[in-house]
């Protein structure tokens, strides 16, 4: 894949049509069969591709059109998972209260894949991406949050237990990609200690937070090491993108070494919009021959950055790792700041910022 490709990137999702989430809601409903959902996918998709071509983005992306968030194609397509979601109550930043329905469902039975994961979304893209793009699958560190006591333990005794499951779905889901000939896959989440206040806590309760982030990284590894083809190999790792709530607060000082060194990717996006992120110095960590996307440009809010402002941040980042290791993004997707939370966020929002993505990378990188 050219260099100058991956000096711009994405996180993954795009903003649905609203006409794709009537859809959704008349296939919940069962109004609409899977077959005529599958169509309205179709369309939504090769119009976020048209939009990806004209704003000359680069890496290319489905949008997960096929998805209710970025992890619903693990709940949805393999069984073990309770059938509602989670809500919960949330306060805005001015102090209203979001009731927020969350795509992190309980496990309450075996894992068990009972259909592709994203071989739907592979098969699309190859067909129609005017480029190179990109797989997203959720990690499997990524159901952490499924985890519930009272309701999994009964089928997984730890945690540690449900994950040996996930890793060998996720596994096998990666493995039939990259013969169907996908050359770019990124895991997403599952990484712990980011929070401020976090590692106090594990140790408080008799944890040991270092283990906790070095199992997470080797569920990881153990789905990379079973990819032997020369792909490119990313992982995400979210803050929360909800405007809910302000989402997962603390630098990766305390996770970068161990992160950037043991986990077996070309390339880590990391969110890096906002003063909740902390500082650029833990990135001198970064060892030859990976790349930090810098995720600059704010999915969160319709407000577009300056440039100017972006270079300098680039630029300071470029202190602690070198540029030619260095690449730009949004934090996050856009649909999960573009729906009820409070954003309000376009589609043309949303172009601008893929623009000034393109724009930007291509001024600093050429």
């Amino acid at each position: 894949m050219p260099d100058s490709i991956l000096r711009m990137d994405q996180v993954g999702s795009l903003i649905r049509p609203a006409k794709l989430l009537g859809a959704r809601e008349m296939y919940k409903a069962r109004l609409l069969s899977r077959e005529e959902l599958r169509a309205y996918e179709d369309e939504a998709i090769l119009e976020a591709l048209q939009l990806q071509k004209d704003v000359g983005i680069g890496i290319f992306a489905d949008g997960e059109m096929r998805r209710d968030s970025f992890m619903t194609n693990v709940s949805e397509n393999v069984e073990g998972f309770e059938e509602h979601y989670p809500v919960t109550q949330q306060k805005r930043p001015d102090g209203s209260i979001a009731y927020v329905e969350g795509h992190g469902k309980a496990v309450a039975g075996k894992l068990r894949p009972i259909r592709r994961i994203a071989g739907p979304e592979a098969e699309f893209l190859l067909k129609h991406s005017p480029g190179p793009f990109k797989i997203t699958i959720l990690s499997p560190g990524g159901t952490a949050g499924s985890y519930r006591v009272g309701v999994t333990d009964k089928v997984y005794p730890t945690p540690a237990d449900m994950t040996r499951d996930m890793v060998a779905i996720i596994t096998d889901e990666m493995k039939k990609l990259v013969a169907e000939g996908v050359t770019y896959i990124q895991l997403d989440e599952g990484l712990p200690g980011l929070n401020e206040g976090w590692r106090e806590q594990q140790i408080a309760q008799g944890n040991d937070p270092d283990k906790l982030l070095e199992d997470a990284i080797a569920a990881d590894n153990a789905c990379w090491d079973a990819i032997t083809e020369p792909i490119t190999r990313a992982k995400h790792v979210c803050r929360g993108n909800r405007t809910a709530w302000g989402g997962g607060r603390g630098g990766y000082d305390w996770v970068a070494e161990k992160v950037f060194n043991l986990l077996h990717v070309d390339r880590l996006l990391l969110e890096y919009d906002t003063e909740r992120a902390g500082g650029f110095e833990p990135l001198r960590f970064v060892p030859k021959g990976k790349v930090i996307v810098l995720g600059l440009v704010s999915s969160k809010t319709p407000k577009l950055e300056s440039q100017d402002d972006l270079l300098r941040r680039i630029e300071e980042a470029s202190k602690s790792c070198p540029i030619e290791q260095l690449a730009l993004s949004a934090q996050c997707g856009f649909q999960s700041a573009a729906n009820a939370d409070g954003a309000f966020m376009t589609m043309d929002d949303e172009k601008r910022k893929l623009e000034l993505i393109a724009e930007t990378a291509r001024k600093v990188w050429g």
